[in-house]
């Protein structure tokens, strides 16, 4: 028995609730199967999940009966509903069709309660989604920057995204996007280790298998504008969107590739513009030339889309500073200032679906 299911049964033996109305209840149900309790084997299955439906109704009753139990009852996600509730189309739909690795496992720690919903992984995304109930609001950045990830058991530090969402002051949802995946094996245990600020720590563990549902097309397509040579390769179209790989050089004397960011904006043929969740892009300087290879992640298409627009652009960072994570595990921040110099587009080419 898991902790939260634990503490969930201690908090309803200690709620009062109309005992002569649950009795009435039972004693219907019981009168209306008496006639029933010869059954086949193949029919037992069939039993139980009537058993449990019963068991969720006289819950469902007991909260309408007492506030305190509505109170609990209203505090507790539903289990595989993160990716569905996030707003993106390609993790609703993954989860409408049942292609996610549903987990549910919750551990609970001085009140506050995290779970592991669930896990989603193909050739080109591998995204987890979680939850955190809480007795006190949850104040933003509890978890400072996000969870630590292993593979295998093995720190992992590939280029992630994390962004969380306030359901209500004492529910909050998150999703975990792991932006470079390409050297991970096609099944291993994921390790999700979530530490708050005030030093708690909540450790998972989950078995993850790949998708394999992904269609790839060669693209090939090449230009150079302003020094830098673009060239994008492939696209790989999943369940959850199209995945974009890319590559870019250009003189190191420039630092035009260290000092701005590459993207993309994608246009269907119904003139409608799709949007990017994810992407990673890594540069390192080989021969007196930046060099840069990177990924992005755009919004599924409906089955009549039979063309994209790709318009690739380049923009100049205006200052700030960028966050890393090193072998170990630990943030390098580095301060960026300002970059002057101009913006620009490239040529937009055209992408034909498969």
């Amino acid at each position: 028995m898991t902790d939260k299911i634990r503490l969930f049964k201690e908090e309803i033996d200690s709620i009062q609730v109309p005992v002569d109305k649950l009795d009435e209840i039972i004693l219907k149900t019981v009168q209306t199967n008496k006639q029933k309790r010869r059954r086949s084997f193949r029919k037992k299955a069939a039993y139980c999940a009537s058993a449990a439906i019963v068991g969720f109704g006289l819950l469902m009753s007991s909260a309408s009966f007492s506030p305190a139990m509505a109170n609990i009852v209203s505090k507790i996600p539903i289990i595989g509903t993160v990716f569905s509730e996030s707003g993106e189309p390609g993790l609703e739909h993954v989860n409408e069709q049942g292609l996610t690795n549903v987990v549910g496992a919750t551990k609970s720690i001085g009140g506050m309660s995290i779970t592991l919903d669930e896990v989603f992984y193909d050739e080109t995304r591998l995204t987890i989604g979680f939850s955190m109930t809480s007795d006190n609001p949850i104040e933003e950045f509890y978890l400072s920057s996000g969870p630590n990830i292993t593979i295998n058991g093995k720190g992992f530090s590939n280029a992630s995204t994390y962004r969380e969402t306030e359901i209500s002051p004492n529910y909050r949802t998150g999703i975990i996007n792991i932006d470079s995946i390409d050297d991970l094996p096609e099944e291993f245990t994921l390790g999700v280790t979530f530490i708050s600020k005030d030093g708690k720590q909540w450790d998972f563990s989950t078995p993850v298998n790949v998708k394999a549902n992904v269609q790839s097309v060669a693209i090939n397509h090449s230009q150079e504008v302003e020094g830098i040579e673009l060239a994008v390769t492939d696209l790989k179209i999943g369940p959850t969107g199209f995945q974009f790989t890319f590559s870019a050089s250009s003189d190191a004397e420039k630092n035009y590739l260290s000092n701005g960011y590459l993207d993309f904006e994608v246009i269907d043929d119904k003139g409608k513009e799709l949007l990017s969740y994810s992407g990673s892009s890594k540069i390192q300087t080989i021969n007196g030339k930046e060099q840069m290879t990177g990924t992005r992640l755009f919004d599924s298409v409906t089955a009549d889309v039979k063309t994209l627009t790709v318009i690739p652009y380049f923009k100049f960072h205006q200052g700030g500073s960028s966050v890393e994570i090193d072998a170990a595990g630990k943030e390098v921040i580095t301060e960026l200032p300002p970059f002057k110099d101009t913006d620009f587009v490239f040529e937009d080419f055209v992408v034909t679906l498969p």
